[in-house]
């Protein structure tokens, strides 16, 4: 049996809604998480202040975000000085002036 359009379509759709929908659950869990997670960084540096420890600070989280070739000229991702990525990939200050 041959797929007609209409349904090689609607298969699509029912693909992306699924996947679509665990996304969202995902990105909702994330969202919980964080939550807990700065709940329990306020715990930890309450606890560390009466005691007398440094506070914690806690992972530091890299985004990133991919783009086209356009987007990147229009981005000027062409004038970052050299080594600007790499200290921000290793978690290193950026510190360069922009050029």
């Amino acid at each position: 049996m041959t797929k007609s359009f209409r349904d090689w379509l609607a298969e699509g759709e029912e693909i992306y809604n699924t996947t679509f929908s665990e996304f969202k659950a995902l990105e909702s869990q994330i969202e919980a998480l964080e939550a807990q997670l700065a709940s329990k960084k306020a715990e930890v540096n309450q606890i560390a202040h009466v005691i007398g420890k440094p506070p914690v600070e806690g992972a530091r989280r890299v985004t990133a975000q991919l783009l086209e070739a356009d987007q990147a000229a229009a981005a000027h991702v062409n004038t970052v000085p050299p080594g600007t990525v790499a200290r921000a990939l290793t978690g290193r200050g950026v510190t360069a002036a922009r050029v």
